[in-house]
């Protein structure tokens, strides 16, 4: 058994580092750690944002890392591969990683070339080149995306994957709109039926008291 560790965010790289890992890691034995570390706000901002901005920007950061994550846990999922998504917020994306690395005992690292992101920094060199430097494991380097075997057999399904998960949410959606309009004619229904009751109730009433409702004489 083999454990993988790769950091994503919303960049082109970190889908070919993805994919890569897809084409490689044994899918029956092998687990994935998907980790996503973002910027923290007040190093990003230099000390100058308010306390305020700072909870906004956090909150903001969380949200996008939580969607990046949720993103490639329903890849690895499709793709039959055991998984543990990770999130982290650190001024230095390569140590953070390097301690996951030590602390799950990973046996191996991909990461990306560059980033195409302004907010997370998982890919740049920089971060790829600490990385090689010191993780306590084996590191591989996308630079290129997977070549057209891997791409067939692993980067296409993605796609479809994709598509699918894209089907899925519409179809959900739709669902929700019919729940709620199921609901509405509930409603209707149950005000309808007391409202009978409630027609039934006085009509009896009044044989009871021998007056005879809407008879006009």
């Amino acid at each position: 058994m083999s454990k993988w560790l790769i950091a994503v965010d919303e960049s082109d790289v970190a889908s070919y580092a993805f994919a890569y890992i897809a084409s490689k890691m044994n899918k029956g034995t092998d687990h994935l750690y998907i980790m996503n570390v973002h910027d923290e706000p007040s190093l990003v901002y230099g000390g100058y944002a308010t306390p305020d901005v700072l909870t906004s920007l956090i909150d903001a950061q969380d949200k996008k890392s939580k969607k990046v994550l949720v993103h490639y846990g329903h890849k690895a999922k499709e793709l039959g591969i055991h998984f543990t998504l990770m999130k982290g917020s650190s001024s230095h994306a390569g140590e953070l990683i390097c301690r996951a690395v030590k602390q799950y005992h990973i046996s191996h690292v991909v990461t990306g070339r560059r980033a195409l992101g302004t907010i997370e920094r998982f890919f740049v060199g920089s971060t790829s080149q600490y990385i090689v430097e010191n993780a306590e494991c084996n590191v591989i380097v996308v630079k290129l995306p997977p070549g057209p075997q891997e791409e067939h057999s692993d980067k296409t399904k993605i796609i479809q994957l994709e598509e699918a998960e894209r089907i899925r949410r519409v179809e959900e959606e739709h669902k929700i709109d019919q729940l709620a309009e199921d609901e509405r004619k509930k409603e209707l229904e149950q005000v309808n039926a007391l409202e009978e009751e409630e027609r039934k109730r006085r009509i009896e009433e009044a044989k009871k008291t021998g007056i005879h409702l809407y008879q006009f004489h």
